[in-house]
């Protein structure tokens, strides 16, 4: 028999005076479910599943992504060392053309040499100082400052 704001299929606990729960206030939490068949360490060995579960399908879902990323990032290398060698040889062309153009207004070929490598080492050069300059930012200098910690003379603005 239940009672109101308690379950269908829960029994009343009766203490060893032999008084049940209505008896007394102090045993009013004192129930007990005797048609329930899950007890706690069953809903923890089920969660306990459910999140092993969970846990394993994001991290099986995160390998795959990872193994796809790779992939792409191998396509993009290979397609980049394609461009890079196309680039190099089209270059090569647009120096040959220069070499001719030279050539053809009354320039020795010595000569044209000389000028296609300076005009070469000043290209080179320049992308040289390029990346001097952009390779200050990675060092993540912003990140680096902030996590250094104060200087012992300094005070802390938030600090009473």
């Amino acid at each position: 028999m239940s009672t109101p704001g308690q379950p269908e299929n829960c029994e009343p606990v009766v203490d060893e005076r032999g008084s049940d729960e209505h008896g007394s206030a102090e045993h009013a939490a004192d129930t007990l479910c005797a048609a329930s068949a899950t007890g706690p360490l069953d809903d923890w060995s089920a969660l306990r599943r459910e999140l092993r579960a969970l846990v394993h399908d994001q991290l099986q879902l995160a390998g795959l992504e990872l193994r796809l990323a790779a992939h792409s990032l191998m396509t993009m290398i290979a397609a980049a060392v394609c461009i890079g060698a196309l680039l190099v040889v089209a270059g090569l062309a647009l120096m040959g053309a220069a070499g001719l153009g030279l050539m053809e207004m009354g320039l020795e070929p010595a000569v044209v040499l000389l000028v296609l490598a300076g005009l070469t080492l000043v290209l080179a050069w320049l992308l040289r100082v390029l990346i001097r300059r952009r390779s200050r930012d990675l060092g993540l200098p912003a990140s680096l400052r902030a996590l250094k910690p104060p200087a012992a003379g300094t005070r802390n603005v938030g600090a009473t």
